[in-house]
């Protein structure tokens, strides 16, 4: 399947065309289902930055609160997204070892 075919399969997703239709225009058109399946990969989301952004905002606040009134409480959360954050990175590491 040509860039050229897949851009316009993008435009239609754009314009609200259903996926579905997409699909069976291009069965017509005598495309195999793996050219098909090709043209309609996934797409995987990174959330690194946004887990690492927030894991240190809220560590941050959780240490300004933690010598201020001595709670740990809001520390957790911010620990919690670096761990996030690291589960991510070896996802994403994962999926391009599949491709």
């Amino acid at each position: 399947m040509t860039e050229e075919k897949i851009s316009e399969i993008k435009k239609q997703l754009h314009e609200g065309v259903p996926e579905g239709e997409i699909k069976e225009d291009l069965k017509k058109e005598g495309y195999s289902k793996q050219d098909i399946d090709a043209a309609f990969k996934p797409h995987h989301y990174d959330m690194r930055v946004w887990y690492l952004f927030f894991g240190i905002a809220i560590s941050l606040v959780g240490f300004y609160l933690y010598f201020k009134t001595g709670g740990i409480l809001i520390i957790i959360p911010g620990m919690l997204l670096f761990v996030a954050y690291y589960y991510e990175i070896k996802r994403l590491e994962k999926l391009k070892k599949q491709e």
